[in-house]
């Protein structure tokens, strides 16, 4: 039951992402190889300095908010699994990112074995303008164990179009391929 409850809000959620999203941006992401994906089911917002306005840090927040809620996660101020932070870097930067497999084949079809042995091959990025960062850290020992970004779109500011903002924060949200476990299969 609570399966097709997911599969159907899921639905939902590709239809109206449709519905608004003309073209997601380009996406990189990162994850821990041994993160304990089963065991995430909350969340909480890590409260950091913004660069950019209240208006604007509310619509990223509740962007975010709503897009975990609609996945399965808790929010949980109190006893998070994990944490989300979020920023933006608008000069050019040097980056290092991680090719790794896809997240969804990797952290739903390798054993642990198998992730124990996995290793990590850096990946630099030059980053010419803009970069949008979404982040999740593990509550219990504060290890990244994912992160996806979005670079090199935001010659214009995206920060004056509510709609800009949320196709980025969602081109990004999208990438993250895991949904909560309702407790009865793992």
């Amino acid at each position: 039951m609570m399966k097709r409850l997911y599969q159907i809000l899921l639905a939902v959620l590709l239809f109206s992402n449709g519905c608004f999203i003309t073209k997601e941006y380009p996406v990189e992401y990162d994850y821990n190889f041994l993160g304990d994906f089963n065991n995430y089911k909350s969340f909480d917002f890590f409260i950091t300095p913004q660069n950019f306005p209240d208006s604007q840090n509310e619509l990223v927040k509740s962007t975010i908010k709503n897009h975990l809620e609609l996945l399965g996660y808790e929010y949980d101020p109190e006893e998070p699994s994990f944490y989300v932070n979020y920023f933006y870097y608008g000069d050019s930067l040097k980056y290092r990112g991680y090719d790794q497999p896809k997240m969804q084949d990797f952290v739903l079809f390798k054993n642990k074995k198998e992730k124990e042995r996995e290793e990590y091959e850096n990946k630099d990025l030059n980053i010419t303008n803009g970069t949008l960062v979404i982040n999740f850290t593990e509550s219990s020992n504060y290890s990244m164990i994912w992160q996806g970004y979005t670079t090199d779109l935001y010659s214009e500011n995206i920060f004056d179009d509510p709609r800009k903002v949320r196709v980025a924060i969602l081109s990004i949200l999208n990438n993250y391929a895991y949904l909560p476990s309702d407790g009865k299969n793992n």
